[in-house]
């Protein structure tokens, strides 16, 4: 099974939280939304902290905004009234045929298949 992992994933892994590396090992392949990309990099503090995101981003596909992303994002901010950001996350991932992991259990319906909230913290 391969994943799409939300930011909250990334910045867990990066804070050192094993339930995020533990949850990361479980797929083939990782890949993450273009949103959750800009995300982790923009909350870099310093250029070494920024060069250290930037190198375990490299371990995952970045997966563009195109306009079937884009179409899927507004059925879903539509659909669940989600905030732009999340549901071009949610998109890319349905786009990838991925499984969504997250811990964003406020934006994203708890109900869904295809999203799996692995720990809570």
């Amino acid at each position: 099974m391969n994943a799409l992992l939300d930011s909250d994933i990334l910045l867990d892994f990066l804070d050192g939280h094993t339930s995020a590396a533990q949850e990361i090992a479980r797929y083939r392949e990782c890949c993450i939304s273009i949103i959750s990309w800009m995300e982790v990099l923009a909350g870099a503090r310093t250029e070494a902290d920024e060069d250290i995101r930037r190198g375990f981003l490299a371990h995952f596909r970045v997966v563009p905004l195109t306009p079937e992303v884009a179409e899927e994002a507004v059925r879903l901010r539509r659909q669940h009234r989600l905030k732009l950001p999340d549901a071009i996350i949610w998109g890319s991932a349905l786009n990838e045929n991925c499984v969504l992991v997250s811990r964003n259990t406020k934006d994203f319906p708890s109900n869904q298949a295809g999203i799996r909230f692995p720990y809570r913290r």
